[in-house]
């Protein structure tokens, strides 16, 4: 399900970047004197709105992803010790904030930069709203995928074996508070 999440957003990333591409020859001067333009504003738009709906389904998907992944982890540990127990709600804790953020900041910039395009098609706003719009959804697209990438990572490892990433966890940081006090 992760690769395929990461797969999602991968997409959507691509989409972006060839309704991009679409956008720049269409603010072109050259595509305000062709009479292709209007074949242009039709794919792009044939793109951007695949691209926006495939944005909106990955991040959601990943947003619910480690909802649900939490709370199996969860049932899985509640008869662990106290201290393993700890280590692991912590690390779900740590994912949903790493990816929340990255996934929830994606969502909102695919619907920003669809959004002002309406507005900057019927000429209530000006090109430039839209191409920075378009700029900071690819940005937040790649920012999201590389954060996504990181945590679905970890995540699988602390799904193998909850109680190994807990020992492993814990052992780590008795090496980092042993290293720093010297001993």
């Amino acid at each position: 399900m992760a690769i395929a999440l990461l797969l999602l957003t991968a997409l959507a990333l691509a989409g972006f970047l060839v309704t991009s591409a679409g956008g720049f020859a269409l603010a072109s001067q050259l595509a305000a004197h062709v009479p292709a333009a209007r074949t242009l504003v039709t794919h792009h738009i044939l793109v951007a709105i695949p691209t926006v709906l495939l944005s909106l389904f990955a991040q959601s998907m990943v947003i619910f992803y480690f909802i649900g992944t939490g709370k199996l982890v969860k049932d899985e540990v509640a008869d662990y010790p106290e201290p393993e127990r700890r280590v692991v709600l912590k690390a779900l804790r740590r994912f949903k904030s790493q990816t929340s953020p990255a996934a929830t900041l994606a969502l909102l910039s695919a619907i920003v930069v669809f959004v002002i395009g309406g507005a900057v098609h019927t000429r209530a706003l000006p090109s430039w709203t839209h191409l920075a719009a378009a700029i900071a959804a690819v940005l937040t697209h790649f920012w999201a995928f590389m954060v996504e990438w990181r945590v679905f990572a970890e995540n699988n490892r602390l799904m193998e074996d909850p109680r190994a990433y807990a020992r492993g966890g814990a052992r780590s940081k008795k090496r980092v508070a042993r290293s720093s006090n010297g001993g």
